[in-house]
């Protein structure tokens, strides 16, 4: 359907955050509605982004009428949604919702600007999906700590891993961009280094749990791999996959420690 967002990649980080928060704290009505808002949300990018222009002038032309049609209705839902939600929640977690909120905000000014596959749409993105996490587990009564611990490893899955493929396609895009490649693999590797430290501390002092770290790991792991070592871009399919591993190994992990 020409209205279903086009990243396979996005469909995995909107469904693992989800169904890993379901599997922590278990589900609720605030963490459905919730849900229900984001996937609604997430329905509605790929015609707003028809009706910005993004896809070009062509499709805004033949799709702009139906695609604003489409958009309409995702929106409403979702604003339905996130108003029941919001009645629904108890103030703890209720305020927990400014977590995604921020990203989500962010990625829609990413949008308007055009620079929706930018290093920071992208990573809007991606912290938007993963920071969901928060609010659907503390729907269910988990304490803010319990939702970090969900939440964190994949923001950061997601976020370093993305910059990680970014370097794959800056090495051949227009013949290839040596100094945006250099800068995103050291923005990369310090990320990863600078977040395991971080993780660390917040572990050691209490913070989080250590099953925070452990979780983290995995993706942390991979995009130091991929940064240090990108693959050829005939291989990004195979990269696509295993990540989709990753995001699986991560989840199992969080549900089973946290």
């Amino acid at each position: 359907m020409a209205y279903l967002p086009k990243e396979h990649g996005a469909y995995g980080q909107v469904a693992f955050p989800l169904a890993t928060a379901f599997g922590v704290s278990g589900v609720s009505t605030g963490g459905l509605l919730v849900s229900v808002a984001v996937i609604a949300g997430f329905l509605a990018h790929e015609p707003a982004a028809i009706v910005l222009g993004l896809r070009g002038s062509r499709a805004k032309r033949e799709l702009g009428a139906s695609a604003t049609q489409w958009l309409s209705g995702c929106l409403a839902i979702a604003v339905a949604a996130g108003i029941a939600a919001v009645l629904d929640l108890d103030p703890a977690a209720r305020r927990s919702l400014a977590i995604p909120a921020i990203p989500t905000v962010l990625l829609i000014l990413a949008m308007i600007q055009g620079h929706e596959k930018s290093w920071y749409g992208e990573a809007a993105a991606a912290l938007a999906f993963a920071s969901v996490a928060v609010p659907v587990t503390m729907a269910a009564g988990s304490s803010m700590k319990v939702a970090l611990a969900v939440a964190i490893p994949f923001a950061l899955l997601f976020t370093t891993t993305t910059l990680a493929v970014r370097i794959v396609i800056l090495r051949v895009r227009g013949g290839g961009d040596p100094r945006a490649t250099m800068a995103t693999r050291r923005a990369t590797l310090a990320i990863s280094a600078v977040a395991t430290a971080v993780i660390g501390a917040m572990t050691v002092t209490g913070w989080l749990p250590w099953s925070a770290l452990f979780a983290s790991a995995p993706g942390l792991i991979t995009a130091s791999i991929v940064a240090a070592r990108p693959p050829a871009p005939a291989r990004l399919r195979s990269l696509g996959w295993t990540l989709v591993a990753i995001s699986t190994l991560t989840a199992v992990i969080v549900v089973a420690t946290v």
